[in-house]
C-alpha cells in the first residue's frame, strides 16, 4: 500500500439512487485503492431498492464508509448536502473526489488524481457498455480532446467551497460550477492516469429523458442567473440551424444534383471516423456498428436540448391574461 499521508485527508463523495448492485462494485473498487488516506461518503437520493441495507453493511464492516439520505431533490443539492456533511463530520478533509454509484475505479485512481496540484482535477472516463448508444457518448464525459473535467469524476480542493457552491438543479450543476471557476481563473487540470469505468444511458428513451433533464437543469440555472438564458438559447439555436440546414441540403441534392452527394457526405464520414477512432481510448470494447451512431446521437441530443429549452422558455413568458391581471393589480395598488 502507498503511504498517502502527505496528500492530506481525501473524501470520496458518491451520489447514489437505486443502484445497489453497481454500488457494491463501486465501494469494493474504492476500498481496495493503493491510496489509503481517504474516507467514503455516500449520499442516497431516496432509494427504493436495498441500497441503504448495503450501505449499513459496508459502514459496519469498514469505518471509512459513511452515508446519509438526501433531504432535497436534484444532484446539485445532493452535492451541497454532502459538502455540509463533510465540513461538520470530517473537518480534516482537504479534497473531495466526486463519483457516482455506477463507477468502478482503477486501483491507482485516487493516488493519481490527488497527485495534481490544481483547484479541480478531472480523470479519464472509460464507458463500460456493449451498447452502441452508450459507446457513442464517450465525448460527453471526456470532451473531444479527452481532457474534459466532468462532475462524476473529479477532485476538488475543499477551499473552493468557501466561495462556490452548486446550483439547485436536477442536472448540469457541474457544468455551471466549472464555468464559474473558469471565469474567476481557478486552475483546472486533467489526469489521464486517473481511470474510472462508467455507465451511461443505453436506450434512446432513456437518452431523451436524460437530455431533457439536462435542459431543465440549464433552465433552473438561468432562473438563478440573470442574462444567462438568452446566450445559451442562441448558442443551441445556431447549432441546430446549421445542423438541420445541412440535412435539408442533403435531400435537396438527392433530388437535383445527385453527383454531389459523395463529396457532400465526406464531412460526416470523416467526423464519424474521428469519433470512432478516438473513442477507442475511452470505450471498453468499441463495436464497429458504433461508427454509425455518433452523428445521429449528436443531432438528437442537441435537437432535444434546444426543443426543451425553447419549451421551457416559452412556458415562462406570461400570457396576455396574466399581464392584464398584473396590470389591473398594479392599478389597484396605485389607487
Amino acid at each position: 500500500m502507498v503511504d498517502s499521508l502527505n496528500h492530506g485527508k481525501v473524501i470520496v463523495g458518491i451520489l447514489s439512487k437505486d443502484c445497489a448492485q453497481q454500488l457494491r462494485q463501486c465501494l469494493d473498487s474504492l476500498l481496495n485503492q493503493s491510496f489509503t488516506n481517504f474516507e467514503v461518503v455516500v449520499v442516497d437520493g431516496g432509494s427504493k431498492d436495498n441500497s441503504l441495507h448495503l450501505l449499513k453493511e459496508y459502514s459496519q464492516k469498514d469505518k471509512r464508509v459513511h452515508y446519509f439520505v438526501q433531504r432535497s431533490k436534484g444532484t446539485g443539492m445532493a452535492r451541497n448536502e454532502l459538502i455540509d456533511y463533510v465540513r461538520k463530520n470530517l473537518p480534516e478533509c482537504q479534497k473531495i473526489v466526486w463519483g457516482d454509484a455506477e463507477n468502478v475505479y482503477d486501483q491507482n485512481y485516487l493516488q493519481n488524481i490527488v497527485s495534481k496540484s490544481a483547484s479541480v482535477v478531472g480523470g479519464t472516463n472509460i464507458v463500460d457498455s456493449r451498447k452502441p448508444l452508450a459507446q457513442s457518448l464517450w465525448w460527453y464525459y471526456n470532451g473531444l480532446r479527452g481532457d474534459a473535467v466532468s462532475g462524476n469524476n473529479e477532485c476538488v480542493d475543499i477551499k473552493v467551497y468557501d466561495k462556490h457552491w452548486y446550483i439547485n438543479a436536477l442536472r448540469g450543476e457541474d457544468f455551471v460550477f466549472h464555468r464559474e471557476l473558469v471565469k474567476e481563473s481557478y486552475k483546472l487540470d486533467h489526469c489521464s492516469q486517473a481511470v474510472c469505468y462508467i455507465k451511461t444511458v443505453e436506450s434512446f428513451g432513456d437518452f431523451i429523458d436524460w437530455t431533457r433533464r439536462k435542459a431543465r437543469g440549464f433552465s433552473q440555472w438561468a432562473s438563478q442567473r440573470r442574462g444567462v438564458m438568452l446566450p445559451l438559447f442562441l448558442r443551441y439555436f445556431l447549432f441546430n440551424a446549421l445542423m438541420w440546414s445541412y440535412i435539408l441540403l442533403f435531400f435537396l441534392l438527392v433530388l437535383t444534383l445527385p453527383y454531389l452527394l459523395l463529396p457532400y457526405l465526406l464531412l460526416p464520414l470523416m467526423l464519424s471516423l474521428y469519433f470512432w477512432q478516438k473513442g477507442k481510448l475511452y470505450v471498453k470494447g468499441m463495436k464497429k456498428i458504433t461508427f454509425f451512431y455518433f452523428l445521429p446521437v449528436l443531432f438528437l441530443h442537441f435537437s432535444v436540448l434546444f426543443y426543451e429549452l425553447f419549451k421551457l422558455t416559452v412556458s415562462k413568458i406570461p400570457s396576455s391574461r396574466e399581464l392584464l391581471s398584473a396590470g389591473n393589480l398594479h392599478c389597484c395598488i396605485i389607487i
